[in-house]
């Protein structure tokens, strides 16, 4: 099982952009100090006080503040705004400053306010993901690169430069949320990133046996390699000592998160057939002030002690998941996320990555040694 650590900005009502910057370096800084595998940062734009819309900024950045951890997009958005080949530029550019560090996570856009801003149709953002993704493959693999789709359409052929120091290029992902984008993930050879899955246990194990399926034998491999991961993402999560603390703190930012995500996907299901299955949020709308009961029907969220960490994820394990994203950025005070990062670092990551090492029991007796 590899652990990751995803940031979206989030940035507490009073304080500022500058100072919540800052302090996520600090946190990426100990989440590879306490083992996390990777870190990343979706692509949001124009949400007022969470999102990072410069991504590929800010991971120069990481990459100058950290030596080992992986450092991958969560997602770059492959649609209309973005183009492949200033895509494939930043990527090259991230994989040779950290050192052959960068991951390609991809991704279509879950906000309707995004992509009315830059003018994108959402029932077209899956056929430009796919061909965009082409693009970046091609640029990113072959010496001259010339392409010619319905969405880019290259007048002269160019020389990508540089090129990533990872060969033939780093490994890709793309962000899954229905069924259907878990069988293209498979059939195109590349990772899968289990994305905002609050439909239930049931839904995260029928997503698991589709993906494994088809990654079996990609029918439609896109990169030169097979990318083979599965990932859940968790969205919110909080550690803390003992439950109390972790649902006083981090239990209305959950509360408070999930209001909006229902709103962002009733709205999105309503503008593409390709979103509709986003409806199924509606399922824990009437519960959604009661997190024990959406904790017990969805792993897409985890508040809890560094025990009931363990036990959610060996249970996506058991399904076949080998990654799982936390993201541990809210409006908890910094100092409580730092926490929340140590603990899981401390007690959740050796569950998995070194169980041999983990000490059971309780004080040695030794009065039964004399």
């Amino acid at each position: 099982m590899r652990f990751g650590l995803i940031h979206e900005a989030t940035v507490p009502h009073g304080t500022t952009h500058h100072r919540r910057y800052k302090e996520m370096i600090d946190e990426i800084v100990l989440a590879e100090e306490m083992g996390f595998d990777f870190w990343g940062s979706s692509e949001q734009h124009f949400l007022r006080d969470f999102g990072m819309g410069a991504t590929e900024v800010f991971y120069g950045t990481v990459a100058a503040h950290t030596s080992r951890i992986k450092l991958r997009h969560m997602v770059r958005l492959l649609i209309k705004f973005n183009h492949p080949l200033r895509i494939a530029e930043q990527l090259a550019t991230l994989d040779l400053v950290s050192d052959g560090r960068a991951e390609f996570g991809t991704g279509r856009s879950n906000s309707i306010i995004t992509m009315d801003a830059m003018g994108v149709d959402p029932t077209e953002t899956r056929a430009q993901w796919n061909e965009s993704l082409d693009f970046i493959v091609q640029a990113m693999t072959e010496e001259q690169v010339e392409f010619h789709g319905k969405y880019w359409d290259m007048k002269t052929p160019v020389y990508l430069t540089p090129k990533p120091l990872q060969n033939p290029h780093p490994p890709i992902y793309v962000a899954t949320t229905s069924l259907e984008m878990h069988k293209i993930a498979g059939e195109k050879g590349i990772g899968a990133m289990a994305w905002d899955s609050y439909f239930g246990w049931d839904y995260a194990e029928e997503c698991a046996r589709i993906y494994q399926k088809e990654i079996a034998a990609p029918t439609k491999q896109v990169g030169k390699f097979v990318t083979n991961s599965l990932s859940f993402l968790v969205l919110p999560a909080y550690c803390a000592e003992t439950k109390k603390d972790a649902m006083e703190q981090g239990g209305p930012t959950t509360i408070e998160f999930f209001h909006a995500v229902i709103e962002i996907y009733k709205n999105l299901a309503k503008r593409s057939p390709d979103y509709k299955y986003m409806d199924q949020i509606e399922k824990i709308q009437s519960h959604i002030n009661d997190i024990d009961y959406v904790q017990s029907t969805t792993p897409g969220l985890m508040v809890g002690t560094p025990d009931y960490f363990i036990e959610q994820i060996t249970r996506l394990q058991a399904l076949g998941y080998d990654e799982v994203i936390l993201r541990l950025d809210g409006i908890m005070k910094h100092e409580e996320l730092m926490r929340s990062i140590e603990l899981i670092g401390k007690y959740v990551i050796p569950t998995f990555k070194s169980p041999n090492n983990i000490v059971t029991g309780g004080l040695l007796d030794v009065a039964a040694l004399a």
